[in-house]
């Protein structure tokens, strides 16, 4: 059954504030510094995590914390330092990451048992730990379909955020005003609306 465009416009403006929101209490557009699977920055790659997980989740009948489902895909991935750099601190990155994103993100904002488990657990099953919530497991299954479209496209995914938005534009918001009209990119990054 096909979405009516008020609802569809009503969960958007829903996501926006959400990540609005987030950007005012945390340093998280700073993650736009940062590469994320080849030419992709770690912002527009958590950005379309949590989108795509927010679209999923709302097609489904299931009840979920948006909130909380929103705040832990965005934050999924809060690490301040470029882990393909080779350097050899980073050794075994892709396992003990979900643990520094959670402790950085602690350190600058209140995190819900569900945010919390949703981003320690998101690397499951590389990491031991299942996600414990169902925020969690949406975001786990996400954050790889978004990783392997990423891996794939490296040389230009998600063309439509990327000829919108700028790491430095993203940065010197954050002391201004949130960037504008980033949930309204996301759907046409695959070229298509969920």
């Amino acid at each position: 059954m096909r979405r009516k465009s008020s609802e569809r416009f009503w969960e958007e403006e829903e996501f926006k504030g959400f990540y609005d929101a987030l950007v005012r209490e945390s340093s998280l557009e700073e993650i736009a510094r940062y590469p994320q699977h080849g030419s992709t920055t770690r912002l527009m790659h958590c950005v379309a995590v949590a989108y795509y997980s927010y679209r999923l989740a709302r097609s489904t009948k299931l009840s979920f914390h948006w909130e909380e489902l929103v705040r832990g895909a965005l934050l999924h991935d809060y690490f301040f330092y470029d882990a393909q750099d080779g350097d050899p601190a980073h050794k075994w990155h892709w396992t003990r990451h979900p643990h520094i994103a959670a402790d950085n993100a602690k350190k600058e904002l209140y995190l819900t048992p569900i945010e919390e488990d949703t981003i320690r657990c998101h690397m499951f099953p590389l990491t031991v730990k299942p996600p414990k919530y169902r925020e969690g497991v949406v975001v786990s299954l996400v954050d790889k379909a978004c990783s392997v479209y990423e891996f794939f496209s490296r040389r230009a995914p998600y063309p439509k955020l990327r000829g919108e938005m700028t790491a430095s534009e993203l940065v010197s918001s954050r002391n201004e005003q949130p960037s504008p009209g980033i949930a309204f990119l996301l759907p046409e990054m695959a070229g298509k609306r969920l």
